[in-house]
């Protein structure tokens, strides 16, 4: 098992962090790996919900992904399925007061040996989750810098 780690500050509210964390239409912003995306069973992010996420590159899968917790600006865990692979993951969505939101994600993954375009997927999960959440970051970020207002203000 492989257990990783990641987390951004972003000047976001945790409400605003997860409006934009949760519409999955944006995810190519933080990383344009996505084919189609699409909720294949049950309500978004609800509890026990399916998500068929298509992945395009560096190999073209279709991962499973189930909803496993959800409290909207909060938290949100799954697991999702692929390749010979399982993931279980966890983002928590922490309030700075007013100053923003720390985003951390962490993960244990479960695999046998697996190697994808010569790269482990330990290493292509921990590129993966840089990439992704940075720009997540930024895009949040963006949206202050603008002047949008905070989601509930």
């Amino acid at each position: 098992m492989f257990r990783f780690t990641y987390g951004v500050t972003t000047k976001a509210s945790p409400a605003r962090a997860w409006e934009i964390f949760s519409d999955w239409r944006r995810w190519n912003q933080f990383a344009n790996v996505y084919g189609q995306l699409r909720w294949s069973e049950g309500h978004p992010w609800q509890p026990g919900s399916r998500m068929e996420i298509e992945v395009l590159r560096p190999v073209n899968v279709v991962l499973d992904h189930v909803i496993t917790t959800c409290t909207p600006g909060r938290k949100v865990g799954w697991i999702d399925h692929g390749l010979g692979v399982a993931m279980a993951q966890w983002v928590h969505f922490d309030d700075l007061g007013g100053k923003g939101t720390k985003v951390r994600t962490w993960g244990d993954i479960v695999h046998s040996g697996v190697t994808v375009a010569g790269r482990s997927v330990e290493q292509l999960v921990a590129s993966f989750t840089e990439t992704w959440y940075e720009n997540f970051r930024a895009a949040c970020d963006s949206l202050v810098d603008v002047g949008y207002a905070e989601a509930g203000d």
